[in-house]
């Protein structure tokens, strides 16, 4: 199937109203980004300023047009690459940091594996000393000196063989000061 001329001009004039919407649509993306960053009336004035100063130097203004026209590619290109090693380099930072933290992880969780283990069995030796200490302080009879005539408890008398006589045993059930 062979197009004719009319055909191609229609697909002509079709990529050309496609183009138009485009940049008209960009045109208008632009100026409200910049409407956002910067007032119109700003702008306006700066517009103004530069005008008159067109007006007033041309020499000196097509000067520093020049010198923008030309320096602006290779001060952006040196922009993009400062900012590209930059990022590279804080990428390649945070790669390096992340690498080495792992490494150390591998020393750090055994360590404080062996170290809550410790932790844990000591615990649990003071707690059941505790336990055993209470109970053995509920159990035990209070006690008295053998050969000492001073007793804690009333009533008791200790002969002179050292025997006990009337001996009362106390046991003591204030021991939740103690918990």
């Amino acid at each position: 199937m062979a197009l004719t001329k009319n055909d191609d001009s229609q697909a002509e004039e079709d990529a050309r109203q496609t183009a138009t919407s485009l940049l008209s649509s960009a045109s208008s993306y632009a100026h409200r980004a910049l409407d956002s960053i910067i007032p119109s009336s700003s702008r306006q004035s700066a517009y103004d300023r530069t005008s008159s100063f067109a007006s007033s130097q041309p020499i000196l203004f097509s000067f520093i047009a020049f010198q923008i026209l030309f320096s602006l590619l290779p001060i952006l290109l040196f922009l993009s690459f400062a900012l590209s090693t930059f990022f590279l380099t804080l990428g390649a930072a945070v790669i390096f940091t992340l690498f080495w933290v792992g490494v150390a992880s591998l020393f750090l969780i055994p360590t404080l594996f062996i170290t809550s283990s410790l932790a844990v069995l000591c615990w649990g030796s003071s707690l059941g000393s505790f336990i055993v200490a209470r109970w053995l302080y509920h159990h035990a009879p209070a006690s008295v000196f053998s050969g000492s005539s001073d007793t804690s408890s009333t009533g008791t008398e200790v002969t002179s063989d050292g025997a006990w006589k009337d001996v009362q045993v106390k046991q003591f059930d204030d021991v939740k000061s103690l918990e």
